[in-house]
């Protein structure tokens, strides 16, 4: 029985133990991400048309039950030296027939609520540079809004064929009581562990992600420190920990965004 075998048996003894304490808000639900590209020069006009445009046809979505929640963000710190995109928007449902055609159903909730100059003058915007779909497969929130909170770290991970479960559970079971202790002391809204549907396949580089949810950017630094390893697991060997991470998943990177609106 190798290394990752035997730790594996042991958090599952632990998932018994912690399970019931776990808080879960929309795990289950479905996560669409557009990245988008937006010129310099085109910012102003853009920032200034999610407020008269894009934030009236959300909330008409949310209204409708198409979709649950909705967040726009700003790149505010990229994965990469020389990024394609520098904003997000993301939606939430709890069934992935409502992001059918969902660019088509925002253009014409447009037309409704625009004039039809704004609306062709936006559509450039609505083209996104790469769509995703993603399955929330845990979420623990300090509140029912930490979604909302300023600035949302996405770390993309790619996880070893065969190794999807083990990877989870290590996730569930070891990061996630270190992350609840961050949101004890208040340095942490919450986090989330995401599983890529589409696309997906060897070659597109990732195929999960956890999301952390925080109100200060000096939080960032304060991670898996080894001082905050032993207060979450005092029995744990930390080098096991490490090795057992590294031995199931690679970080491919790490990006931080800025919230600049949202309708929930």
């Amino acid at each position: 029985m190798n290394k990752i075998t035997l730790f594996s048996i042991q958090l599952l003894m632990l998932a018994l133990i912690t399970q019931l304490g776990m808080s879960q808000s929309t795990e289950g639900y479905y996560m669409h991400i557009d990245y988008i590209n937006v010129e310099k020069n085109d910012i102003p006009e853009f920032e200034n048309h999610i407020s008269n445009i894009l934030k009236p046809v959300q909330e008409s979505r949310i209204r409708d039950d198409v979709i649950a929640e909705w967040y726009i963000y700003k790149v505010a710190y990229p994965g990469t030296q020389d990024p394609s995109y520098n904003y997000v928007f993301v939606s939430l449902s709890d069934d992935l027939e409502d992001f059918d055609d969902s660019n088509e159903q925002i253009i014409d909730r447009m037309s409704e609520l625009a004039d039809s100059d704004e609306t062709n003058e936006f559509q450039k915007w609505l083209i996104p540079y790469r769509s995703e779909l993603w399955r929330i497969n845990n979420s623990v929130l300090t509140e029912n809004d930490s979604r909302a909170s300023k600035y949302f770290v996405m770390d993309y991970m790619d996880v070893q064929l065969g190794m999807e479960y083990t990877y989870q559970m290590m996730e569930d079971e070891v990061a996630l009581p270190i992350h609840r202790h961050r949101m004890d002391i208040d340095q942490m809204n919450g986090w989330e562990l995401f599983s890529l549907i589409v696309p997906g396949g060897t070659e597109y580089g990732y195929n999960f992600a956890t999301g952390n949810y925080f109100s200060d950017l000096r939080h960032f630094e304060f991670g898996f420190t080894e001082e905050i390893i032993r207060q979450s697991h005092p029995d744990t060997d930390i080098n096991e920990i490490n090795e057992t991470f590294a031995e199931t998943r690679d970080l491919v990177r790490s990006e931080v965004w800025e919230l600049i609106d949202h309708v929930r």
